[in-house]
């Protein structure tokens, strides 16, 4: 059975939903990490919703930070970014579909479990509050919603790749590939969930 919550593997999307390429280079967007969000997380998000961030195995480079002034996002902000990355907040539904995806990383199921201490923060964190490691950031969705935080990825978490696999351009690993370049990544998506789109990342490092 296909985990829902994985790094690496098959992702699991909403059925309007395709895998895109790469605006830049042409090559297909591979999984680095997908959950669902659980209701023990207490987000302003409908539990069960299905988070699949993706990024172009070839072109390792940071998200943008062209934004309004006051964090507010521009319309249809998803369709905006440089093109080597894609995020999607499926709602619940039955009818997921499993999108096959190239086999560069090794798949790991992803678990997570309460934290007692909120200042420490684990290789990948969902729910709470983001753990800033430069000043704390806003957005705003252009719905009008402001955006809650999702997850956290921490700064230099490894991605392990195939034996096969080529190794990542700009990686700091041989073996593994990372996300955006290593920094420290900060999810966040609308909570009215008025896209699957809607879904903003941003990094600091």
């Amino acid at each position: 059975m296909q985990s829902r919550s994985s790094i690496g593997g098959d992702a699991i999307l909403p059925p309007d939903i395709s895998v895109p390429v790469c605006r830049n280079c042409d090559l297909q967007l591979l999984l680095f990490l997908q959950f669902d969000v659980d209701a023990a997380w207490e987000l302003p998000i409908e539990a069960g919703s299905h988070l699949a961030i993706f990024m172009c195995p070839n072109c390792n480079e940071i998200p943008c930070f062209s934004y309004h002034g006051g964090g507010e996002l521009p319309d249809r902000y998803w369709e905006t970014t440089e093109g080597h990355f894609f995020a999607v907040l499926g709602k619940p539904t039955p009818e997921s579909v499993v999108r096959t995806q190239p086999p560069l990383l090794m798949k790991r199921k992803v678990r997570f479990e309460p934290v007692e201490n909120a200042a420490v923060t684990a290789e990948i964190t969902a729910g709470g509050e983001p753990q800033w490691i430069q000043d704390p950031e806003e957005f705003v969705c252009c719905c009008g919603e402001k955006m809650a935080f999702i997850a956290q990825v921490a700064e230099n978490f490894g991605f392990r790749k195939q034996p096969d696999a080529p190794s990542q351009p700009n990686s700091f690993s041989a073996d593994e590939y990372c996300l955006f370049l290593g920094n420290e990544i900060y999810i966040f998506a609308c909570p009215k969930q008025c896209h699957p789109r809607a879904v903003w990342i941003t990094v600091q490092g």
